[in-house]
């Protein structure tokens, strides 16, 4: 049995390290496209979609294999991603909040996965024409797996554009986080985001009341993002948090669809779609 795991690890990790070198992360979309060739060739010949969602519970679990990132990501990312890119484009056109150039700003990521919240709100800033002059990066997420992947995919991302960032990283679940998790001794804004966790404050989870708390304690400016596929009881963390929050301003709070692309393992090919989406952006 020993045996078997060692050499099950040993796999795993020299697909991982092949995965790595050969990775094409110098835009969003490539590095999901180099998951799904990946994919498609190491693990969609013996992918059991119903084994994938067991073990992960439909991805509500922290991700602990190698293979169940690599799946997430090309069965997932990009929707994930243009989800949230869809948040960002409607409230720089529906509001007149422009955030000060240079942008110095703190990021805090929450169930952050593989950093893909982070990497659509930097993709934004930068096509938008803002300068990023530095970013703190707060990421939360139980998986270490996930995390990691998170800060080499923000990493890449850095380099590319000569971004200054500093981390720091909680792997643990948001009950499990210390009140002053937010401290900074920089005056600059917060941008909370959430993506894909709202939807799963239903299952009793984590306690957005103490959360909300935290986040209000905290001196300064707080954007908050938020997005998920439109579920009915997803509907419920979307609005427990606006109902805690107690926003100066609501950008956004609706459900509504987004054009999005998925990999449809089946089919083997991406495809486009309607997708529902529940939306959020407020002003703290």
């Amino acid at each position: 049995m020993d045996q078997n795991m060692n050499a099950f690890l040993k796999y795993q990790s020299q697909l991982n390290e092949q995965f790595i070198n050969h990775v094409d992360s110098s835009s969003f979309e490539n590095l999901c496209h180099s998951h799904i060739q990946f994919f498609q060739h190491y693990i969609s010949p013996n992918f059991s979609y119903a084994d994938f969602s067991n073990r992960t519970q439909r991805a509500k679990n922290p991700l602990k294999l190698f293979e169940d990132l690599i799946s997430y990501m090309a069965l997932y990312g990009l929707a994930h991603y243009q989800r949230m890119r869809a948040i960002f484009a409607h409230m720089q056109a529906e509001s007149n909040s422009k955030f000060t150039q240079p942008i110095k700003a703190t990021i805090v990521d929450y169930g952050c996965g593989q950093g893909i919240a982070t990497l659509a709100f930097i993709d934004h800033l930068l096509e938008s024409g803002h300068t990023i002059e530095e970013l703190d990066i707060i990421l939360i997420e139980p998986s270490t797996m996930a995390l990691q992947r998170a800060i080499y995919w923000i990493d890449a991302k850095a380099k590319a554009e000569k971004m200054k960032i500093n981390y720091s990283f909680h792997a643990c679940n948001f009950d499990e986080l210390a009140d002053d998790f937010l401290a900074s001794a920089h005056h600059q804004p917060y941008i909370h985001l959430f993506s894909n966790i709202l939807d799963i404050y239903s299952t009793g989870s984590y306690s957005l009341d103490h959360l909300s708390q935290k986040i209000k304690s905290q001196t300064g400016q707080h954007f908050v993002f938020a997005a998920s596929p439109n579920f009915n009881s997803g509907n419920i963390g979307f609005d427990t948090l606006h109902q805690y929050l107690q926003p100066q301003r609501t950008f956004l709070n609706t459900q509504g669809n987004v054009q999005i692309q998925e990999f449809n393992f089946k089919a083997q090919t991406l495809l486009s779609r309607q997708s529902g989406v529940r939306a959020y952006a407020a002003y703290i």
